[in-house]
């Protein structure tokens, strides 16, 4: 699964997008609705006459009335506190302002006493009451529930919006990443403790992400293992088929001979024959076996036309004991890099294979082409060819044709060691119906690149 970017990554940084921006929206809200809640008796007395009364009544009286008149009749809130504050940030009534806003008030609210007089006065965040002496008063209201960095209310409404919004993001984030994490963990975990059938959830392997890719691969790769594990299987039974058929023949003889009380001819050769036959079939499995392990591979300069005129030389005495030809055309100097007893072993199993198969006075062509960067080989017979069901499958090893089609002997593993001896170096092998009758077997090898 290719991916034009990370995915995962994205996906992550959304979510912590989402997350900041969440929790940002919700501290508004639960901010806004405290506020408006808390502050409601100081937002009022702000926008009261609160205070022109209080210039009124120290214009009138001095400070003296203004005390009384704060301690008795004014209408203040019980959620609001009223300081009058002279130039030194004293109240009247001397009571202390709260520490966090003793700076604030001497900075903004009260005004320095150079600038009284002055024509100029910076902006104040309380109005300021004149007494009949010319003092100046700041008048201050202050909310007693909520201070300069909010109340508990507030505190508390914060903690438990971002409990809820990081709760819930983690639970997101955990569902999509944590869940998709611990069922690969489980499949592997199966997979090792030998259920080869263990595979991640489509619904995970489906995901358009780098987790998806991972459970993808590993849904692969447990395909691979259990294709393999089968084939294996049966490799091992079609082998003891093949090991046994002998043996169990071989057994007839020696009983005969036995009861004869001497070995004839007959039963001599047919021992021999299966001795070797058993022989045979040993060496192409250990053959067979040698190709799993590529790093045994030497690889080399093959001209490939040189190794199919020496392979066509050494088999024209089993095609003339056939009475069949073989014809072998070729460009010149075609060459490949790969294992020379492999590329032998490969052509030989096929040449033979045609050989094996060929009616009398038959003829088998092989022909060697380059295409751009490929060499094209066709080995072409004209024996009873093989109904187009099993073209695949005649490449497995011990692989036998259910038809009319007689067997003409052999392990049954030629055509899968050619098979994978081409593909070892990178080429292949594909069997084909031969127009006329006969099948054509084309492998295509890379050409070596010469500078």
């Amino acid at each position: 699964m290719d991916l034009p970017y990370p995915r995962l990554y994205l996906r992550i940084a959304v979510y912590i997008g989402a997350t900041l921006a969440a929790f940002i929206l919700a501290v508004a809200a639960i901010l806004a609705l405290i506020a408006s809640y808390e502050l409601e008796g100081y937002v009022a007395t702000r926008h009261s006459t609160l205070g022109r009364e209080a210039a009124n009544v120290l214009s009138a009286g001095g400070r003296p009335a203004l005390q009384q008149w704060l301690a008795e009749e004014a209408q203040i809130p019980p959620d609001v506190s009223v300081f009058v504050l002279d130039q030194n940030s004293h109240d009247i009534f001397g009571r202390q302002l709260p520490d966090e806003f003793t700076n604030i008030v001497r900075s903004y609210v009260i005004t320095p006493a150079d600038q009284i007089q002055s024509n100029y006065r910076p902006l104040s965040l309380a109005p300021q009451l004149v007494g009949p002496d010319g003092k100046v008063y700041a008048f201050l209201v202050l909310p007693k529930t909520i201070g300069l960095w909010g109340s508990p209310a507030t505190l508390l409404g914060l903690i438990i919006v971002a409990i809820l919004v990081i709760g819930s993001i983690a639970w997101l984030i955990a569902s999509r990443f944590g869940r998709p994490i611990g069922e690969l963990q489980v499949a592997v975990r199966q997979l090792a403790s030998g259920h080869i059938d263990a595979r991640v959830p489509a619904a995970i392997s489906n995901r358009r992400d780098e987790l998806g890719a991972l459970a993808a691969d590993f849904n692969s790769m447990a395909d691979q293992l259990q294709s393999l594990i089968d084939s294996r299987e049966q490799l091992m039974q079609e082998m003891s088929h093949e090991l046994r058929s002998p043996l169990a023949r071989l057994q007839a003889s020696l009983a005969l001979a036995a009861h004869r009380e001497k070995f004839g001819e007959t039963e001599r050769e047919q021992i021999e024959n299966e001795v070797r036959r058993i022989d045979q079939t040993i060496g192409e499995m250990l053959r067979f076996s040698r190709l799993e392990a590529p790093a045994a591979i030497v690889h080399r300069l093959i001209r490939v036309g040189k190794l199919l005129r020496d392979l066509v030389e050494i088999a024209q005495v089993e095609a003339k004991a056939k009475n069949c030809q073989l014809e072998l055309t070729s460009e010149s100097n075609l060459q490949v890099i790969g294992d020379l007893d492999l590329l032998r072993s490969g052509f030989e199993n096929i040449l033979r294979n045609a050989i094996r198969y060929a009616p009398n006075n038959s003829c088998i062509e092989l022909a060697v082409n380059k295409n751009e960067a490929s060499i094209i080989i066709l080995i072409s017979d004209r024996g009873p060819g093989i109904p187009n069901q099993y073209l695949d499958r005649i490449f497995e090893p011990f692989f036998r044709v259910k038809s009319g089609i007689a067997d003409a002997g052999g392990s049954g593993l030629g055509l899968a060691i050619a098979k994978r001896a081409f593909e070892v170096m990178g080429g292949s092998i594909i069997a084909a119906p031969r127009a006329g009758g006969g099948l054509t077997f084309t492998i295509i090898l890379p050409a070596a690149e010469l500078a």
